[in-house]
């Protein structure tokens, strides 16, 4: 019984036993890439509704604020992980039906305004009158929802706007800089 006891014990004090301290620590690097994106832009296709272009005397309203819609929230969300660049351009809203104005000295079938665009702390404008858009540079990633308000309807020289249906658009374009 003693041997028996003596190897019960030799058995356990080697199950017990600590391995010799032979440990080596690595470091491994990793890496990866984030590719730069913007998120789809979606627009809706239901126009703008600004109501009637003229006031009680027929001249144009001063501003859009009466309007069922001057302003529109274009995207929620929408977000750029890496610098940007918005070119936002205003067309004119024109009568297209309204053919050759006669008394072009008192009438017109073109109204004038100006767009602005709000992207979380960017804001641009572009008004109809110039031909060429405005450039607005989001130097790092960006996010948040794109609000387009229009303002300042104008015609030229004060004139009265012929009756009838006037449309305009405005072109939104976001692309990455890099």
């Amino acid at each position: 019984m003693r041997t028996t006891l003596l190897c019960a014990l030799a058995l356990g004090a080697a199950a017990f036993a600590l391995p010799a301290s032979a440990q080596d620590t690595e470091t491994m690097t990793v890496q990866s890439e984030v590719l730069p994106y913007c998120s789809e832009l979606t627009v809706s296709s239901v126009p703008m509704n600004l109501g009637s272009l003229t006031g009680a005397t027929g001249q144009v309203v001063t501003d859009f604020n009466s309007a069922p819609e001057s302003t529109r929230e274009i995207s929620a969300g929408f977000y750029c992980n890496a610098p940007s660049k918005i070119t936002l351009d205003a067309d004119p809203l024109l009568n297209d039906e309204a053919g050759t104005i006669q008394d072009s000295a008192s009438f017109t079938n073109r109204v004038d305004y100006t767009a602005v665009l709000k992207w979380r702390d960017l804001q641009g404008s572009a008004s109809s009158t110039l031909p060429d858009g405005q450039e607005i540079n989001a130097p790092q990633a960006n996010t948040g929802t794109i609000v387009l308000t229009l303002t300042d309807p104008v015609t030229s020289n004060n004139l009265r706007p012929v009756a009838g249906d006037y449309s305009g658009e405005i072109h939104l374009t976001i692309s990455l800089t890099q």
